[in-house]
């Protein structure tokens, strides 16, 4: 085994666009609502947008059920289900 395969081993490549399923429960942060009660969140590329996440939810982490994902548009649809987290930022 060369040293360059054993450095590179393990490796791999990420994709900015996500493959997501419907029913797929996943934690993202918030990253603005349209001011009434639907998030907005980016996974990479994938615009999420997400039903119930309202106003108090921006810059938090939230878990969300994938209802819809269009991997040709790179854009999903999901549920707000809980908050899991507050943001790590500070400012």
């Amino acid at each position: 085994m060369s040293l360059l395969t054993k450095y590179l081993k393990g490796w791999r490549f990420r994709s900015t666009t996500p493959s997501l399923e419907t029913g797929d429960e996943i934690n993202v942060f918030v990253a603005e609502t349209n001011g009434t009660d639907e998030g907005l969140a980016y996974i990479g590329d994938t615009e999420l947008r997400i039903e119930g996440a309202g106003p108090d939810t921006v810059e938090k982490r939230v878990r969300v059920r994938v209802t819809a994902f269009d991997e040709t548009d790179a854009t999903a649809r999901g549920e707000f289900l809980e908050v899991v987290g507050e943001s790590s930022y500070t400012g």
